[in-house]
């Protein structure tokens, strides 16, 4: 159904969870990677503000089916965590994380995933890899670089406040622009397509 384009992205259950983030909170992970492959909104939230790295930090362990293994392998190893831990919802997150997921945002709980995470030593692991914060709202991730210092200072909301001097160094402004984040490459979405013909729409009933 999914290869047939049939399935609404934006849809959402009672719980207001898209279609992504329940594939995140059963631990589907060959059907999030495929979701997210093609087009997904990986910021999509639910009515509890969770996203799917709220969610994913809640799941002790992922599904292996169609699972990305080789892009699970880099997070794993950029954490310094051990092969077996490739499916834990840690691990996941960091995958999350790389495909553009915010970190940074809160739930209604007032929650980053970041403050779901116990372990402060792989916290630490974690923000390292991280973007920086929006300056201004505390809440997003920082998405608009200005020149001629080439900081990051503030999401996209916050990009329309005119700042003449840098947050940081305080040097004036000359122009600004907008920056994506880096995303693992994208791999065998071809042959995930062809398995996921038996997905059901009642999984968001």
């Amino acid at each position: 159904m999914l290869k047939q384009g049939s399935v609404q992205f934006d849809i959402q259950n009672k719980r207001k969870r898209t279609p992504l983030l329940e594939a995140v909170s059963q631990g589907h992970l060959g059907m999030t990677h495929l979701l997210i492959a093609l087009g997904a909104d990986i910021n999509a939230v639910d009515g509890e503000g969770n996203s799917c790295l709220h969610l994913a930090m809640a799941t002790e362990m992922f599904n292996s089916e169609d699972a990305p293994l080789d892009l699970l392998n880099e997070c794993c190893t950029s954490l310094n965590l051990k092969i077996e831990e490739r499916l834990s919802g840690i691990v996941v997150a960091r995958y999350l994380a790389s495909q553009g997921a915010d970190f940074h945002h809160k739930n209604n709980k007032n929650n980053t995933p970041l403050d779901l995470i116990k372990d402060p030593n792989l916290r630490k692991k974690l923000e390292a890899f991280l973007p920086p914060q929006c300056l201004l709202c505390r809440n997003k991730e920082a998405t608009t670089k200005v020149h001629p210092c080439e900081h990051l200072l503030t999401c996209e909301e916050c990009s329309n406040v005119a700042l003449k001097r840098c947050l940081r160094c305080l040097k004036p402004v000359t122009s600004r622009g907008r920056v994506e984040s880096p995303k693992f490459e994208e791999k065998g979405v071809q042959t995930l397509a062809e398995t996921v013909d038996e997905f059901k729409i009642r999984e968001l009933n």
